[in-house]
């Protein structure tokens, strides 16, 4: 069972996918996920990049993100993703785009979107995190302390992955700021720093 750990929406159950292409991600990473942006979240764009369920971007509106992108590649993971919008009473502060994340990243960057926390759990061991945080527009979405909102902030992401994927200190303008694991899953938090 999946469900909301925190927030507006706690204990609501989330619908998933009967499929080994999707992998929920364990309450007890969920929460210890959050804990380490707590501070980040209230009044956050976030962008959830392989939303699966769209678990992690609920959990961030649950716990006052203001707006969330979902994005997957799959249509039933699509489907599921707006069920569970609805469920939650979130439609008014989401999208949800069909596609590759570097797609969506484009037509984020498109409209103007500055996102303040990126929400990555793509399947395991294929290097898919460092190829979104290098992807080709991920610069014109991510802010850099630039004093768009006060306090100013940086965009952040935090990254799921399996505890075999050992994810560099620098990927393109994001530094890892630190990594914890939890049995064979790891949690690695980056910061966008652009010169």
């Amino acid at each position: 069972m999946v469900r909301v750990i925190a927030g507006t929406c706690r204990g609501r159950k989330l619908k998933t996918l009967d499929s080994e292409a999707t992998k929920p991600t364990l309450d007890r990473v969920k929460e210890a996920m959050f804990s380490m942006i707590a501070e980040n979240i209230p009044g956050a764009t976030a962008f959830d990049m392989f939303s699966g369920n769209g678990s992690l971007g609920i959990e961030a509106l649950s716990r006052g993100a203001e707006y969330c992108c979902f994005c997957d590649i799959s249509a039933d993971c699509c489907r599921i993703i707006r069920e569970n919008i609805t469920a939650t009473g979130f439609g008014d502060k989401s999208e949800v785009r069909r596609g590759d994340f570097g797609e969506a990243v484009a037509a984020l960057a498109e409209k103007g979107l500055r996102v303040d926390v990126l929400l990555l759990d793509p399947p395991y061991r294929k290097g898919l995190i460092g190829k979104a945080l290098a992807s080709k527009d991920i610069d014109r979405i991510c802010r850099n302390g630039d004093g768009e909102v006060f306090p100013p902030r940086r965009t952040i992401a935090l990254c799921e992955h399996s505890v075999e994927d050992e994810l560099p200190e620098i990927i393109g303008n994001f530094r890892q700021v630190k990594t914890r694991r939890y049995g064979t899953v790891a949690v690695t938090l980056y910061e966008y720093h652009r010169e």
